[in-house]
């Protein structure tokens, strides 16, 4: 976290190029983990691969156990957006927004899946993987096929060094999420989390307090796994429960008419309170939109749903998904918030002044 607080505020004038120098990083390591798994591996039948179907955690019925083991995949794919919560700092955001989360889906997601089944196939003993005693089977599976404990620290360092450089880019995009909203007067404590750098402009106070918060959850893994796993649940809960948000009511104002092409000049303001919503360059015509809006309504929902359930059976305190319980906090308090301080700063999305000025 040190080196992406680093990157973030000490060198945030060359976030973007060193994003674009960790894409590159990762085709190569995704390379370098993938070939000497196929190369020096053994094989295991395609059987085993594609037609085994196991329910290690003795859930009731087979179809639950597939529900329940889909979240980790979910997991992976849930920060697509994040391009979004940088869109002020990008110049033609409305169309390379769109553009860069539908290439980190189809990029991202080609060399996972095929990440996935070059390790499936490669892994002759998941029993012995799942008890590795480095308490991540990836490891394992690494010295297994590959028949060196070097070989497979440095496969396993090459997976470390990714994840420390795609913190980079999840404090950026979080930290901008929190100022954007502390900015609108949505969060506690927003006069202080407003604050930017005035020679940087960089949003120094919630890189800080959202570098604090993670690093505490993720302590939470050296006292229980369980306490841990329940924090991937609350990230899929919670994220999946904004999507559901967002994407119901824009098919709700696309299904009434609230929705309709602009004839206002681009220097002329609109999707903000007290001006019209109109469409992007970035929009879906006729009822394929609504179409797709509501097949992501259910998957998402039905991915929630899921979200909350316990990853074995029987259930007790020591394996429970205490993820509806937090997350029940969580809407408690923001509601208790809302209703007692928010609602009265909290009006709504702020408009820059000069904005108006031009758009008058």
């Amino acid at each position: 976290m040190a080196f992406a607080v680093s990157i973030n505020v000490l060198a945030s004038t060359v976030l973007a190029n060193f994003e674009g120098f960790i894409l590159v990083l990762h085709i190569i390591g995704f390379f370098a983990i993938l070939l000497p798994l196929l190369v020096l591996g053994d094989r295991q039948d395609p059987h085993q691969v594609f037609g085994l179907w196991l329910n290690l955690g003795n859930l009731p019925t087979q179809g639950i156990s597939f529900m329940v083991g889909l979240l980790g995949p979910v997991f992976m794919f849930l920060g697509a957006d994040g391009a979004v919560h940088m869109s002020e700092e990008i110049q033609n955001a409305p169309t390379v927004v769109p553009w860069s989360i539908l290439f980190s889906i189809i990029i991202n997601g080609a060399l996972a899946f095929a990440m996935i089944i070059a390790t499936l196939f490669v892994t002759v003993d998941l029993e012995t993987a799942l008890k590795s005693p480095t308490g991540f089977a990836f490891m394992e599976i690494f010295v297994s096929a590959t028949g060196s404990v070097a070989g497979a620290t440095v496969m396993a360092c090459i997976v470390t060094v990714m994840q420390l450089f795609a913190n980079v880019g999840l404090l950026a995009s979080c930290s901008r999420m929190s100022w954007s909203f502390a900015r609108d007067r949505g969060l506690p404590g927003y006069k202080t989390l407003e604050k930017v750098n005035p020679r940087t402009s960089i949003p120094v106070a919630t890189i800080i307090i959202t570098t604090v918060i993670s690093t505490l959850l993720s302590l939470i893994i050296l006292g229980s796994s369980t306490a841990f796993n329940n924090i991937v649940s609350i990230s899929v809960a919670g994220l999946s429960a904004s999507y559901v948000l967002a994407i119901g009511l824009l098919l709700w104002r696309r299904t009434t008419g609230g929705i309709r092409h602009s004839t206002l000049s681009a220097s002329q303001l609109t999707n903000t309170p007290g001006f019209e919503l109109s469409w992007g360059p970035w929009y879906m015509p006729g009822t394929i939109g609504p179409a797709v809006n509501l097949f992501a309504i259910l998957y998402v929902t039905i991915i929630l749903f899921f979200s909350f359930w316990p990853p074995d059976s029987p259930v007790d305190a020591s394996n429970m998904n205490y993820c509806i319980l937090v997350t029940g906090a969580v809407v408690s308090f923001s509601v208790i918030w809302y209703f007692t301080w928010g609602r009265r700063d909290y009006k709504g999305p702020l408009v820059d002044a000069s904005s108006v000025q031009r758009s008058a």
